[in-house]
């Protein structure tokens, strides 16, 4: 395809974005690309973008990134916020894909990876720097990364910022960066607190949305269960056993747990296969020919592995490990549901994913229309008797039906319906069944001799099914209930109730608190995300600013900070003012001795988390 023929030509790209366009089998604009490209590549005024998740937006803002900055520079040009870590590693590969030259260069930074590695990678040199807030404050702060020359602000996804309790952050960061920037965000929703930043910030601005009618919604049945890691294998199999014609996928995270699970999917009894990015285009291609003739119906994949499978009529996507963001999830169950069938999807999580599947539980609502509902582990009783059912069901097929007679008027006259017929004697029952071979004829009239057509039945069945039908084969499984999501959200200081619970509980063994509970058994401190304020402290105001090595991203809560700093500076928890989460850290104000006892209970182990002073720009 030349590039005067080239889809994306009448935008007045360059030929090298023109070939990587290509080379990505872009064929025409989305229609969201359609509507923004134009004006970003225009550079002039803000804009807000509404779209929906998987309209191609990613690209909408990173081809005019790709076409104008085409030379280096001492400091980075343009910044990306992103809610989550795995949403910026996604973004800064699909903006590298758009690349076929030296720059721009890409940087991403995010919160559960080495700050080390980052900051070298950002003192070579980079032009776009994607990241999540926390780090990006974080940075800013150790005076890393200079925002003086940014010329793009996007924020992507800016309505998950918003329920991640990000956006006090995302101000803070914009208005760090120059008042000459140009401002672009993204979101499928526009919440008044995303205008509100608008309108004071930006002044101005056009709002871009796509009006495209939405493809048809996947039809399909979202379900998650809670259940421990080693009990995962166990519910798994009950699922599949539980459905009258399970023919599915299973998403994993990695290529070594698709490979793991498959094989032991296939010691249990079951048609599995792997798919990952290791095996070679042949082994792939054969994996795929079984999968589509149905000689195996389980194939389990990784995401990438699994990108451009078509494949009809699956019944089931299984996510053995849940996705990183919800634009996988719903590329995910996006397998089935189509073409007029109804699909389900389960959600394998552990309990320490509770916050994770209520989120995505939230935006699937909004996007989709319907959320993600809690289910119970099948029972073995139900689980038998859906396999007792398929069986019945499968022998009767293999048998042609049974022909009636033909009765005349006067036989059809004298017939009392009231009257049961006669068994049909064993040799009519040989007689009745469909003819194959002799040999397999002559076996099946010794059988009938020799034990009676009933036990004949009921051996053959042991023979070939006993195994299945054998409910001690399931294992037991530790079943979690449901958590409302109000009990497992953030609470008013930004916290997630009860996640870290591993951390918490470990504490509290090894630093007993007599403070914590008072005689009626309520906790002093932060109740609900609320922090109590001790008379004699608050009055006088007087206090020091500490910084807490832990934040959201770990967990924990304000609750949890606040008896944390209660047993580390050995004060009642209502004297712990001023709690302040963030993603990765924390800080609070405690009184000045209380805070010196904090700082060396901190250094005593290594297992304690980090309490030192807070920086002064934090205070």
């Amino acid at each position: 395809m030349t590039t005067d023929m080239h889809p994306f030509s009448p935008f007045g790209l360059s030929n090298n974005v023109l070939e990587a366009l290509t080379r990505k089998g872009f064929t025409e604009p989305s229609s969201i690309q359609a509507i923004a490209l134009p004006r970003l590549l225009a550079d002039e005024g803000h804009l807000i973008v509404k779209a929906r998740t998987g309209t191609g937006k990613t690209a909408a803002f990173g081809i005019p990134l790709v076409e104008r900055f085409t030379v280096g520079g001492h400091a980075p040009r343009a910044l990306i916020l992103t809610p989550t870590r795995e949403l910026a590693l996604q973004i800064c590969r699909e903006i590298a894909s758009l690349t076929t030259e030296t720059f721009p260069r890409i940087t991403a930074v995010y919160g559960g990876a080495s700050i080390r590695g980052q900051i070298m990678d950002l003192k070579r040199g980079t032009e776009i720097v994607v990241g999540t807030p926390g780090r990006i404050l974080d940075l800013m702060e150790r005076k890393i990364l200079d925002l003086s020359s940014i010329e793009w602000f996007i924020l992507d996804e800016a309505d998950e910022m918003l329920d991640m309790g990000f956006i006090e952050d995302v101000e803070t960061i914009l208005k760090a960066v120059k008042s000459e920037r140009r401002v672009a965000l993204f979101s499928a929703t526009m919440p008044d607190a995303i205008l509100r930043i608008v309108r004071e910030h930006l002044g101005a601005v056009d709002i871009l949305e796509d009006t495209a009618p939405e493809d048809e919604k996947p039809a399909v049945d979202q379900n998650y269960l809670i259940v421990k890691k080693e009990d995962k294998l166990e519910a798994l199999k009950r699922i599949i056993d539980s459905a009258d014609d399970f023919y599915g996928l299973i998403f994993c995270a990695t290529k070594i747990t698709t490979d793991e699970l498959a094989r032991r999917l296939v010691e249990s009894g079951y048609a599995a296969e792997a798919i990952h990015g290791d095996l070679s285009q042949e082994a792939r291609e054969r994996t795929l020919r079984r999968f589509r003739s149905r000689l195996t119906t389980i194939l389990v994949a990784t995401d990438v592995a699994a990108r451009g499978l078509d494949i009809e009529r699956l019944t089931h996507v299984v996510n053995w490990d849940l996705p990183n963001d919800r634009e996988t999830y719903v590329h995910r169950i996006g397998r089935t549901g189509r073409a007029g069938r109804r699909g389900k999807a389960v959600s394998l999580a552990l309990p320490s994913e509770r916050f994770r599947i209520n989120q995505l539980s939230r935006n699937m609502e909004r996007i989709l229309g319907s959320p993600i509902q809690w289910m119970k582990v099948p029972q073995v009783k139900s689980v038998m008797k859906t396999i007792r059912r398929r069986i019945v069901a499968s022998i009767v097929a293999v048998l042609p039906p049974l022909e009636e007679p033909v009765l005349d008027a006067d036989s059809a006259m004298n017939l009392d319906s009231s009257v049961s017929p006669p068994p049909m004697p064993e040799i009519a029952l040989e007689a009745s069944l469909p003819e194959t071979t002799p040999f397999l004829a002559q076996v099946r009239r010794e059988l009938i001799e020799k034990l009676g057509a009933e036990r004949a039945v009921e051996a053959l069945i042991s023979r070939a099914y006993g195994e299945i039908l054998d409910p001690s084969r399931y294992g037991q499984v530790m079943e979690f209930q449901e958590t409302p999501p109000h009990e497992e959200g953030r609470g008013r200081a930004g916290g997630k109730a009860g996640v870290h619970t591993s951390f918490r509980r470990g504490f509290e063994r090894e630093h007993p608190s007599p403070y914590r509970k008072t005689s009626g058994g309520h906790v002093h401190g932060a109740e609900h995300g609320a922090i109590d304020r001790g008379a004699d402290f608050a009055a006088t105001g007087s206090g020091t600013r500490v910084y807490v090595g832990l934040g959201r991203e770990h967990g924990a809560s304000a609750r949890e900070v606040a008896e944390l700093l209660g047993r580390a500076g050995n004060i009642p928890g209502r004297l712990v003012d001023g709690i302040e989460m963030k993603e990765h850290c924390a800080f609070a104000t405690l009184p000045e001795d209380a805070a010196q006892r904090a700082y060396s209970f901190s250094r005593k182990s290594r297992k304690n988390p980090v309490i030192r002073p807070a920086t002064p720009e934090r205070r």
